[in-house]
């Protein structure tokens, strides 16, 4: 494979590279539904980047560890569900969808770095 073609992938998958995307994605959009699909798209990369790093910890942890973090992640999915589920109601406007998505964002995007930090045992 071209050396160059391989650095151009590895630039585009680089966290770096999806946050200017998602950045300029929103810049370009002009209404809420623009803006929503550019919110959805980000969500979708962080949920793939969760899921990710959530793998990589589960293979990492030894079993009491892993019932541990499980447990965790399963009770963290339903706190950020119901947190950010107030937004998605809070105005009955338009704006609640974004609001309700980018929280989602925002804490689907810290939970990755979380589980990405995550000390190896």
């Amino acid at each position: 494979m071209n050396l160059g073609i391989l650095a151009l992938a590895l630039l585009a998958a680089s966290p770096l590279a999806q946050a200017d995307s998602y950045s300029q994605c929103m810049k370009g959009a002009s209404t809420t539904a623009a803006m929503s699909e550019c919110s959805g798209a980000e969500l979708k990369r962080q949920d793939d980047r969760l899921n990710q790093n959530y793998k990589a910890a589960m293979g990492s942890l030894g079993e009491e560890q892993k019932g541990k973090l499980r447990d965790a992640q399963r009770k963290w999915v339903a706190y950020r569900d119901a947190n950010c589920g107030m937004y998605y109601s809070m105005t009955g406007g338009t704006i609640d969808r974004l609001n309700g998505i980018g929280c989602e964002v925002d804490m689907t995007k810290q939970r990755a770095g979380e589980l990405e930090n995550l000390p190896e045992h």
